[in-house]
Order: structure tokens, then C-alpha cells, then sequence
């Protein structure tokens, strides 16, 4: 099983306080609740969009103020044994832990107005902890959280400017040795709506299998990302899904090809779960997998319902996930590459193919292999180089046939 690397998301993830882009105030009035939280109130709401660094915001604070960070989301909560066992004791027994604790409920708009026991547990936490307690929500208004609104201390958190947003891909891309346009950066942050870690997700979706990229080819891309739901987004809604029914709709509402969104679960669902319950995830996963091998064979599509039930359990045998930023399949980069590198190498060689007057597969199989041998002469690179009066030509030309980028035969 290949490991999935970080995700950019999670690779440039904020470590201090200053890393923190925007809501510059928020910062400071959390910062202010929590030194002083026993006179303000036993707990405090952070609300706003996703993406605008609430959960950052706790996880670094935290850190730097020395709290042992005790960190739940909706599907937690909503689970009484954890609450018990794990939540209620590092509230009220505060003598137990050798470090300040902060306990931290994210997601809370996820609950449901039935799930009345949870609730409840957080009305009595909040009256009764000898700790403080934080909670997160994109809607803070939900109505069945009335309860709760009425007992915090609610801080906003809004949507990040344009400017910050490009200052930090600017930042990211210097990291990760890429050259973006201006024009790619302004698009990407203006299509974020002010959400940094949507916008850090489209740019490792444009960079991390690219090289370069125009703007008619990001426009394209990123085109298609709005029409359809964001593929980390659906995957965060399935993964921590209350029921089978949300994380199967949730799926099914992809518009990623099954084989894709297969790779996307099967490259993730490591990270999401603790080991043991790991191999009865993988076994839905292999399911899903000869289930759409065969669906795809025998052109059996009335079947593919069966497909995202197959997946979702996946999510739903795991009682208690990690929380993790979902990362970009390797195998889906990895193709990417190929079909890029076929893409470069067939506009270098419709160059070539009218300077030679020759075929395509003559050029692949007998040219390439001399242009290479002749290159390794400074002065006939330099001549040939100076042919190339387009910078694009030149950028193919060192990268395939001078070897910058690792060559593959397609015949």
C-alpha cells in the first residue's frame, strides 16, 4: 500500500500565531478569553466560514500557551462512551493531568437537533468544567444550538482578503520551487471566497502533478471545480457522515469517475483510522473495488448505488477517526505526470516534425535518442537552443530531451 504524502494543506499548516493569515482581532480576543477564561465564561464559539483557520486558530494557540489539547469533532461527540470516558474526566478532574488542559469541540453545527444527548452533555460542560472549553461552527445559528449560544462566549471569525490569500500561495509556491503566473494566483483567491484552505487545495491541484501552467488551462480546471462539489469537501462530509444515508449521498454526489474516487478513499482511509480498526475499512475498500471492476466489465451501471454503499461503510465501520486533512492520491499524480509528459512531448515533436519532415513514432523512436546523443556538445545545444525561439519550445526541449524530466517511450 502506498503512503500518501502530506497534503499541502497540512504540509504549510500555520505553527505560531503570526503564521495565522487574517482576523487579526479574533486572534487577540480568543488569546484574551483564554488567559482569562475563568472570569469570562467556561467557554468560548469561534464561528465562521470554513477555511478562515478556526481550528488553527485553537491548535496553535494551544501549543503556544502550553494547554494539553484534548480535540473532538461532531462525529465524536454525538458518542457517549468517548464523552464519558475521555471528555468528562479531563473536565472535572483536573487533578489528574500534569498540564494545563483545553478541551476543544469542533464542528458542533454538525450535531442534529435530535441528538439531544450530546447537547445536553455541552450545556453541562460549559456550566460545570473546571477547564476550558472551546467549540467551533461554520453556523453557529443552527437553530437546536440556541441553548448553547446563550451560555458562550461567541467570537467571529471572517472570511480572509484576497490579498493574504495570494501572499500565502505566493509563499507556498517560493517553498515548493514553482513558477505561477500573477494572474493564476489572483484567480485562484478570488474563486476561494475568502476559505485559505480552498485555495490551497486548487493550487496543489494545478502544481503538484504540473510543472508550469497557463492561465487558459487553470481557468479550465478550475472551471470544472466549481461546477462540481469539491472533492476534499465531500470526502470531509462522507468521512464524518452521522449515517450511512449522509456519507452514501455525500459520494454519489462526486463528480470524480468511481475508479478515481476509489483511489481518493483507498490512499486516505489509512491516515482517517487508528489501526485497529483499519482492516475492516479496507475490506469494505476491496469490495468496492471488485464490485466496480465487475460493474465496469459487464457494463452493469444500475449496480453503482451498491459502489458508494460499499465506500461509505468503509467510513462508517471506523467508530473513532482521526482528523486529518485528505491528501491527493500518488496514483492519480503519478498519471497526471504521463499523460502531462505525453502532452509536452507531442508538442515538441510537432516542431521537430516539420524541421525534419519525418512521422511522429520516426521522431520518437530514432530522433530523440540523436538529439540527445548530439546535446551532450555545448556548442550544438547552444545552436540548437538559439532554433528555439519560443520560450516554451526551449522549456520542452531542456526538459526532454536534455533529460531535466525523466523520459518515456509511448509508442
Amino acid at each position: 500500500m502506498s503512503i500518501p504524502q502530506l497534503s499541502w494543506v497540512e504540509k504549510y499548516k500555520p505553527k505560531t500565531l503570526d503564521e495565522i493569515v487574517g482576523n487579526d482581532a479574533a486572534k487577540k480576543d480568543f488569546l484574551d478569553w483564554l488567559e482569562k477564561w475563568d472570569e469570562r465564561g467556561k467557554a468560548a464559539l469561534l464561528h465562521g466560514p470554513p477555511g478562515v483557520g478556526k481550528t488553527v486558530l485553537v491548535e496553535v494557540a494551544a501549543s503556544t500557551l502550553n494547554y494539553r489539547l484534548i480535540e473532538t469533532n461532531a462525529s465524536e461527540t454525538r458518542k457517549t462512551d468517548f464523552l464519558e470516558n475521555v471528555i468528562k474526566p479531563a473536565a472535572f478532574n483536573r487533578s489528574l493531568f500534569s498540564s494545563k488542559v483545553l478541551i476543544f469541540f469542533d464542528e458542533i453545527d454538525g450535531l442534529s437537533s435530535e441528538e439531544t444527548g450530546a447537547i445536553n452533555f455541552l450545556l453541562e460542560l460549559i456550566e460545570s468544567s473546571r477547564v476550558p472549553i472551546v467549540m467551533a461552527a461554520n453556523d453557529p445559528w443552527a437553530p437546536h444550538l440556541h441553548k448553547i449560544r446563550d451560555k458562550v462566549y461567541m467570537i467571529p471569525l471572517h472570511r480572509i482578503r484576497s490579498q493574504s490569500i495570494i501572499k500565502r500561495l505566493r509563499d507556498i509556491c517560493r517553498a515548493e520551487g514553482i513558477r505561477c503566473k500573477q494572474e493564476i494566483l489572483v484567480m485562484i483567491a478570488e474563486r476561494s471566497e475568502g476559505d485559505m484552505r480552498a485555495a490551497i487545495e486548487d493550487l496543489e491541484l494545478l502544481y503538484s502533478t504540473r510543472g508550469e501552467v497557463s492561465v487558459d488551462e487553470a481557468e479550465k480546471i478550475l472551471s470544472r471545480r466549481n461546477v462540481e462539489r469539491n472533492i476534499f469537501e465531500i470526502l470531509r462530509m462522507a468521512a464524518y457522515a452521522s449515517t450511512f444515508e449522509r456519507a452514501s449521498i455525500s459520494l454519489s454526489s462526486s463528480e470524480e469517475k468511481p475508479e478515481d474516487l476509489l483511489e481518493w478513499v483507498f490512499e486516505n482511509i489509512p491516515h482517517l483510522s487508528p489501526r485497529q480498526w483499519l482492516f475492516p475499512a479496507l475490506r469494505y475498500v476491496a469490495e468496492a473495488d471488485m464490485l466496480i471492476r465487475q460493474i465496469s466489465k459487464n457494463s452493469l451501471w444500475r449496480l453503482l448505488p451498491n459502489f458508494y454503499h460499499k465506500l461509505s461503510s468503509a467510513f462508517l465501520v471506523i467508530p473513532q477517526k482521526n482528523r486529518i486533512n485528505f491528501s491527493f492520491p500518488n496514483r492519480i499524480k503519478d498519471r497526471f505526470k504521463r499523460i502531462q509528459h505525453l502532452k509536452n512531448l507531442r508538442e515538441l515533436e510537432s516542431f521537430f516534425m516539420k524541421e525534419l519532415h519525418t512521422g511522429r513514432r520516426v521522431f520518437r523512436r530514432e530522433f530523440i535518442q540523436v538529439l540527445r546523443y548530439l546535446s551532450r556538445d555545448e556548442d550544438f545545444r547552444s545552436r540548437m537552443l538559439s532554433r528555439l525561439s519560443d520560450s516554451r519550445l526551449r522549456e520542452l526541449f531542456n526538459s526532454i530531451i536534455l533529460g531535466e524530466e525523466t523520459y518515456r517511450r509511448h509508442a
